[in-house]
């Protein structure tokens, strides 16, 4: 078509008709099934006018432009046939009722479309998905996947742990075996036997625990925001959730649902006069680790703690030990991440391998969006739930609390 348009472009630059060549290649460019632009076209052609008139070539142009446009709906009418058929086979598999009744104008954004949402709200994301999963209709599998990375994003707790210590499980219970102690290497001579070893196994059960949140907000806000309000709606309520969960992970004690690592660490108070945590005091604590053929990967620091460490000066010198103040801020700890927590109590610091720290996740954040609910105010309703599972350490060795001396 860009030929033909720059074709007839030329043409009337030039105020001429078409050229015989170049009604041929009018003719051979128009699909068999339009038979009635080729008589349209032949009878131009044949008129009094002849081919080589302006009016002529109007005329063509014309009839092409009224094919295009048929062309167009009939590719409109295949692609709203096409989203009905996936629609409906989504449907009766989910066993649900609901079908697009969008008219001639119909479009994949179209506010009909988003009406019929098993949510009311968020079905476009189904047909791409196929079958909802883990997310149930407003999560499909696609962002029901993500929702772990995002609450890690969004856990201080969870981005000091390495990927393999968040572990999805299927049952109410987490059941996490622990290797107590393992003894016997020895060498052996050539053709004697080797000696065998002894392990002995314990193990650690923690119960799914629920954490959830609802959020109300009218029709009329959402509609008539020129924010994104539903993906706002939604980000919220799983950074809030995150929070709860980071409070228990680091400080919760046996009367909360999830127990922290702070409980079960060992825990080390400074002496008298030792106000805040040092560099000198995190490597005693990595050493403390290491001694136990563990591998230090993380700090977490209280934030008073955190801007005591960045303000830590090298003794006499007046230079700050973690960098000057127009570079960044010591994000580092003898070469391991610093990362700031609100929930550990002032004064504490946490040094960590955190490959001996396991996190249960038995569903990840699901958000629900209901129309329903509080049908009678206009309101629609959020609901954000996830059940995570204790944390385990391997051993209390392989969490260091150290915690400066109250002044």
């Amino acid at each position: 078509m860009k030929q033909l348009r720059k074709m007839f472009e030329t043409a009337e630059s030039e105020d001429r008709g078409l050229t015989s060549r170049e009604i041929a290649a009018v003719i051979n460019s128009i699909p068999a099934e339009e038979r009635m632009a080729r008589t349209e076209i032949l009878a131009a052609v044949n008129g009094e006018g002849g081919a080589d008139s302006p009016e002529v070539r109007d005329a063509i142009a014309s009839t092409l432009r009224a094919m295009e446009m048929r062309a167009a709906d009939s590719r409109e009418d295949r692609d709203r046939a096409d989203w009905e058929n996936e629609v409906r086979s989504l449907t009766n598999r989910s066993g649900i009722a609901a079908m697009p009744t969008g008219g001639k104008g119909f479009r994949e954004d179209a506010d009909e479309w988003r009406g019929l949402l098993p949510s009311l709200n968020e079905y476009r994301a189904l047909i791409s998905e196929g079958v909802p999963g883990d997310g149930g209709y407003t999560v499909p599998d696609q962002i029901s996947t993500k929702y772990i990375d995002a609450l890690k994003a969004n856990s201080t707790f969870l981005r000091g742990l390495p990927a393999e210590s968040i572990i999805p499980f299927t049952s109410d219970t987490l059941s996490v075996p622990q290797l107590v102690s393992s003894t016997g290497a020895d060498y052996a001579a050539e053709g004697q036997p080797i000696p065998a070893g002894q392990m002995v196994w314990g193990e650690v059960k923690f119960t799914a625990k629920k954490i959830g949140e609802i959020q109300w907000c009218s029709t009329e806000v959402l509609e008539d925001s020129a924010l994104d309000l539903r993906r706002i709606i939604a980000d919220n309520l799983l950074r809030d959730a995150s929070l709860k969960f980071d409070a228990d992970a680091f400080t919760g004690s046996g009367a909360n649902p999830i127990k922290g690592v702070v409980s079960q660490g060992i825990t080390t108070t400074l002496g008298a006069g030792k106000v805040t945590v040092t560099y000198d005091d995190l490597a005693d604590a990595v050493a403390r680790i290491e001694a136990t053929n563990g591998r230090p990967s993380v700090v977490w620091a209280s934030t008073d703690m955190a801007a005591a460490l960045r303000k830590e000066k090298a003794s006499g010198s007046g230079i700050y030990q973690g960098g000057q103040p127009t570079d960044s801020p010591a994000s580092t700890a003898w070469g391991l991440p610093i990362l700031v927590s609100s929930f550990l109590a002032p004064k504490t610091v946490v040094v960590a391998d955190a490959s001996r720290i396991v996190v249960g996740v038995r569903r990840t954040a699901q958000v629900k969006v209901s129309e329903d609910a509080r049908f009678d105010v206009d309101q629609v309703g959020f609901k954000l739930t996830m059940r995570m599972a204790g944390v385990s350490l391997a051993e209390p060795a392989s969490v260091q609390i150290v915690k400066a001396a109250v002044s």
